[in-house]
């Protein structure tokens, strides 16, 4: 008995992660913060990958190079991103208190960082994984609307469009250890 609980005591320390198919870049988009029971749409410029809601998160295998991710809720949020084949790379979409109901801020998380390591390691150990399967849903006029408005960002040279760069990949959802 004494062997049993103490094998399922044990904390995780080590996670291994999905890997992109040869030639192809894997994103992980986590879901975390305000609003859980509100979906965040989730899209890669005119692609609908789907909607997130809870502690969850999505696994999204593409073609490396040029990317718009952005999601949705009461506003929209932007990263551009550079993907590398065969790598490994993670946007969160946030969730935080809004006028009506949450927002969403999508931001890259970088491996550097213990703050954003910690987050992945929590997500994929906890959260429920959602494969992205291409939906039949018709979302033209939620598309046309959100590059509408990133074009605008574009042109006026924003500041609210973040990004994604190559070198921001991930290996593992280790448990971060601080240094």
């Amino acid at each position: 008995m004494f062997n049993f609980s103490t094998a399922y005591s044990q904390k995780i320390t080590t996670q291994e992660i999905d890997k992109p198919r040869d030639g192809k870049s894997l994103v992980y988009i986590l879901r975390t913060g305000a609003g859980p029971l509100l979906n965040f749409r989730i899209y890669d410029k005119d692609r609908f990958l789907g909607a997130l809601s809870g502690f969850k998160y999505m696994v999204y295998e593409c073609d490396p190079g040029a990317h718009v991710f952005w999601a949705t809720s009461e506003n929209r949020d932007f990263v551009e991103a550079n993907l590398e084949p065969n790598a490994v790379y993670v946007l969160n979409a946030e969730g935080q208190m809004g006028a009506f109901i949450a927002q969403v801020s999508l931001n890259p998380l970088n491996p550097n960082e213990f703050r954003d390591k910690r987050t992945f390691y929590q997500v994929v150990k906890g959260a429920k994984k959602q494969i992205y399967v291409p939906a039949t849903d018709d979302k033209t006029e939620n598309i046309k609307s959100g590059l509408e408005k990133y074009q605008s960002l574009k042109t006026s040279n924003s500041k609210k469009i973040k990004v994604l760069t190559a070198d921001m990949k991930f290996q593992n959802a280790d448990k971060p250890a601080k240094n």
